[in-house]
């Protein structure tokens, strides 16, 4: 390729890129644009193509109107854009050009005849389309022939999947305020982005889908349809079409020709047109509400200036009313500036690759583990060297900030997880015939991703309790004294070196009596079982457990809870049940903050050292010999605070020899689980640390009451226990019998 063209082809992609993104009244976007259009032009000369001059000259013409405001068709700029490109493609390949630019021409303000010098005017057979970026018809897939072009693709699909479920998140609020023009404009730029990329791309039919939407939400900014459930409703629908055929692109990306095809949206479209010729009040425009609710304006003074601007329709609402003196031109220009004001200001990122994250993380826990090792070596501790303690204590600091950053690296708010059970609130309330409310609180509290990829699933089967379950239908909620809108909390915090997350609804709570009714009729618990109200609740964890009257789409099979306890433990986590009959229930998650790194106690056994999660661990002592004593049936007991609980020897639990065979002269750890307790004996604590969780591989992985593993200063291994296994061993087995 000529240095020419090579030059003019950078310059257009740059302008073509510009353009898919054009807001109107982007000053900043449009004067790169103008720069880049005027470097264009410089190298017309050279080329002696006098259709690619009269096509540069249209454009920058047209450009030029865009920024004095005497024109605000975007579309109609990247179309010129995009036969620019179509024509410098051909001279490239030294192609003859029998393109029909004229219509084009004609709509950029170059007159209205066909231009003497355009190619192919005046040749037989019909004009071809002028830019592959022009949507038509009939879609024809892109080829994917270079790596570049299948990575353009895949940033296309990762972004526009993050893009629609901004807009989810959005539309949720636009429902709860129809009037917030700042909503309105953040779900409609997404929908713009999406079906520039996707015409620049070829993906006609995403395209077309994207386009339809937009066109709506802006009768909706315009003020000339209202944003009612039905529209809402629509854009929803449309969110999840274009997912589908987007995840379709991305399945036929994998054979090397990814196309939107496969999904018929025919009657979507339909809906689209038909909400669109709907009727709003088209009394209040963006920058009119703005000023009123500024109080700049007086409502009866907007009304006026609309009244005028019907008579001059191509007149901005903001000229007509400085030019009556409504308003200073100064806070015009202001109300302009916040109605194009985005929501939140972007950070300066850098996408990375998760494995690339998770291998950072692993390399730092190991180089955590190889500095411990290297400051307990013998040489080291027994060195004299000052120079070399005070070299250790730097790389020590530098270490424990890396070590800190690469955690935080891993970090994300809750607040994604936690926007996402918005829309499912409003589905299941819907189908269910409620009227439910979502309250959210805490949603930047930080956790490790690989735990709110965890958390979602459970957290799903908690909120569609909530729903069905928990919550009243309204008229049985009024009869109860309540409101007919029922109330679901989420609430995340940090507690200690945890995370807290709570659901609370403020429906007709657990029926106790019901759980051991059907607790007795399982066979779980005997006639004469006698629970406490967290004992009955946590009944409800129990596989195939459910007091539904009738099975749901929602809920009412018994597994959803099972699969609750059973992701929370998997997170080395616990949930806990508060509930008060006819006033709600509280279900509490505990987890930590990361999957990599645990807090725990360390203790020897032998020769042989475990970790105990300092979650689980109540207090640690060495027992009198009066609170020791053996219970027929039980085994071994240790009396703590009043109540005797099961001792488990953590010596015969893993077959290694203690140094003590009576309790009293060990030591003992109270741990907890579900509410219930119950006492470690072994031979020594050797202090709290944190440590670097590591897989005992596949073949260890099932063993029960193990974890993990972590290495430790010395280089040996400590194994990890796991409480919620150690708690079975010791129901199922009779290891505490002395």
């Amino acid at each position: 390729m000529a240095p020419h063209l090579e030059n003019i082809s950078s310059c257009l992609e740059k302008m073509a890129l510009e353009a898919v993104t054009l807001e109107r009244g982007d000053i900043p976007a449009l004067a790169q644009i103008m720069k880049s259009i005027c470097e264009v032009e410089e190298e017309c000369d050279a080329l002696a193509n006098p259709v690619f001059t009269n096509l540069t000259c249209a454009v920058k013409g047209y450009v030029e109107r865009l920024i004095l405001g005497e024109a605000d068709d975007t579309e109609l700029l990247g179309e010129g854009i995009g036969c620019l490109q179509s024509v410098s493609r051909k001279m490239a390949r030294q192609e003859e050009c029998r393109d029909d630019f004229h219509s084009v021409l004609k709509k950029l303000g170059i007159g209205n005849e066909n231009p003497p010098d355009s190619c192919g005017a005046n040749q037989e057979g019909p004009p071809i389309a002028a830019s592959d970026q022009i949507m038509t018809d009939e879609p024809s897939a892109p080829q994917a022939e270079t790596e570049e072009d299948r990575q353009i693709v895949s940033d296309f699909i990762t972004e526009s999947l993050e893009s629609l479920s901004t807009i989810e998140i959005s539309l949720i609020d636009l429902e709860q305020d129809p009037e917030d023009t700042e909503t309105i404009n953040a779900i409609f730029r997404p929908f713009h982005t999406i079906k520039g990329v996707s015409g620049f791309l070829s993906f006609h039919r995403i395209n077309k889908l994207a386009h339809s939407s937009e066109n709506l939400l802006d009768k909706a900014r315009n003020g000339e349809i209202g944003i009612d459930e039905t529209v809402v409703d629509i854009i929803l629908e449309s969110v999840d079409t274009l997912k589908r055929m987007i995840l379709g692109v991305q399945e036929r990306l994998a054979l090397g020709v990814p196309s939107d095809e496969g999904i018929e949206f025919g009657p979507l479209l339909e809906k689209i047109e038909s909400a669109q010729s709907g009727s709003g009040d088209g009394t209040v425009k963006p920058i009119g509400e703005i000023l009123v609710r500024k109080g700049l304006l007086d409502k009866q003074k907007l009304d006026a200036g609309l009244d005028d601007q019907k008579q001059k329709p191509k007149k901005k609402i903001g000229s007509i009313l400085v030019e009556k003196g409504d308003v200073p031109s100064k806070e015009v220009i202001g109300a302009l500036r916040d109605q194009k004001r985005q929501a939140t200001a972007l950070d300066l990122q850098v996408k990375v690759d998760t494995r690339k994250l998770d291998t950072l993380v692993d390399m730092t826990g190991e180089l955590v583990i190889a500095h411990s090792m290297l400051r307990q070596n013998e040489r080291v501790v027994s060195a004299t060297d000052q120079k070399l303690d005070q070299t250790l204590n730097q790389l020590t600091q530098i270490i424990t900030t890396l070590q800190r950053t690469a955690m935080s690296m891993r970090m994300v708010p809750i607040k994604s997880t936690f926007q996402k059970m918005v829309r499912l609130v409003r589905d299941l309330s819907k189908n269910a015939g409620k009227e439910v409310a979502l309250v959210m609180s805490g949603e930047d509290t930080e956790i490790d991703r690989n735990v709110v990829d965890e958390l979602y699933e459970p957290m799903v089967h908690m909120i569609r309790n909530a729903v069905d379950h928990g919550l009243e239908v309204p008229d049985e909620r009024v009869a109860a004294g309540k409101e007919r809108k029922g109330t679901i909390e989420l609430r995340a915090h940090h507690r200690g070196g945890n995370i807290v997350i709570e659901i609370e609804d403020d429906g007709r709570g657990l029926n106790k009596q019901r759980i051991l009714d059907k607790a007795k009729s399982l066979n779980l618990i005997g006639e004469e079982g006698k629970l406490t109200d967290a004992e009955c609740f946590n009944l409800i964890f129990r596989p195939g457990f459910s007091t539904a009257k009738s099975v749901t789409d929602i809920s009412g099979r018994g597994v959803g809870m099972d699969v609750v306890k059973k992701a929370i433990e998997k997170l080395r986590g616990r949930v806990e049940i508060n509930s008060r009959a006819g006033q709600g229930s509280i279900f509490v998650i505990s987890l930590p903050l990361t999957l990599a790194i645990i807090e725990g106690m360390v203790v020897r056994v032998g020769k042989e050292r475990y970790i105990i999660p300092a979650l689980s661990i109540l207090e640690s002592f060495r027992p009198d010999k009066r609170q020791y004593t053996t219970v027929q049936g039980k085994g071994e007991m240790i009396m703590v605070r009043g109540k005797l609980d099961p001792l488990l020897r953590l010596d015969r639990l893993f077959g290694v020899k203690g140094d003590f065979s009576d309790p009293w002269e060990g030591l003992v750890v109270a741990v907890e689980h579900e509410d219930r307790q119950l006492c470690l004996m072994l031979d020594e604590l050797l202090g709290k640390e944190e440590v670097v969780i590591k897989s005992l591989g596949e073949s260890l992985k099932h063993i029960k009451g193990l974890a993990g593993g972590a290495i430790m200063g010395d280089g040996r291994v400590g194994l990890i226990l796991d409480i919620a296994g150690i708690f079975e061993i010791a129901q199922t087995d009779n290891l505490q019998a002395a």
